[in-house]
C-alpha cells in the first residue's frame, strides 16, 4: 500500500519519511501541534507514556513542526503509531499512519478567487480523491466535516474492505 501511495505522490511530495523515531518528546507529541493543556489525549490513559518527557507518537503529526523547521514545504510522513485505545472492532492501541503536509503561500491561491483556507481544503480534498481513485478505482466517495482540533474532513468511501481503512485531513 505505502508504494502505492508514494507512486501517486512522488512528483508533488519529494519528501517521505518512514522510518522516523516512535519515541517522541512530549512536546512534539502535543504542544508542536496546538493540542490544547486540557486536552483528554494528553492523560495517562490515552497516551503510553516513557517516562514524564517521552512518549510513543500518538500520530506521525508529532514530526510535523521538527520537518517544517528544516524548510519542508511539502512531505509525507508514514509509521506505527500508539494511541491507548481499548481493542474492540474498530479500535487497536497501535496502528498505521501516512500523512502528508504542504505549506501554501499567497501566490498559490491569490489568482484562484479563494481565501487561503479554502483553496487549501479544496487542494486536499482533490489530493485524496485522487489517491483514492489511483488505490481503489471508481468507488463512491462523500464528503464529511468534522471537528478534532481544528476543522477535519472525512472522506467516507462506500467500499466494503477486510481491514480498516480510515482517510481523513485537516488544514492547519
Amino acid at each position: 500500500m505505502e508504494v502505492l501511495v508514494n507512486v501517486c505522490f512522488q512528483d508533488s511530495y519529494p519528501y517521505f519519511y518512514e522510518f522516523l523515531c516512535q519515541k517522541v518528546y512530549f512536546l512534539q507529541n502535543f504542544d508542536d501541534v496546538l493540542v490544547p493543556p486540557d486536552h483528554v489525549s494528553r492523560s495517562y490513559n490515552d497516551t503510553y507514556y516513557i517516562d514524564s518527557q517521552t512518549v510513543l507518537r500518538c500520530h506521525t503529526s508529532a514530526h510535523q513542526a521538527e520537518l517544517l523547521r528544516r524548510g519542508h514545504t511539502h512531505f509525507l510522513v508514514t509509521g506505527d503509531v500508539y494511541p491507548r485505545d481499548s481493542i474492540d472492532s474498530t479500535h487497536y492501541p497501535v496502528f498505521h499512519q501516512m500523512e502528508g503536509v504542504r505549506v501554501f503561500f499567497p501566490g498559490d491561491w491569490e489568482t484562484s478567487g479563494m481565501d487561503g483556507t479554502s483553496y487549501a481544503a479544496e487542494d486536499l480534498k482533490k489530493c485524496l480523491e485522487g489517491l483514492v481513485q489511483h488505490l481503489f478505482g471508481n468507488v463512491e466517495m462523500r464528503w464529511i466535516d468534522t471537528y478534532f482540533l481544528s476543522p477535519t474532513h472525512h472522506l467516507n468511501l462506500r467500499y466494503i474492505f477486510r481491514y480498516a481503512f480510515d482517510l481523513a485531513g485537516g488544514c492547519i
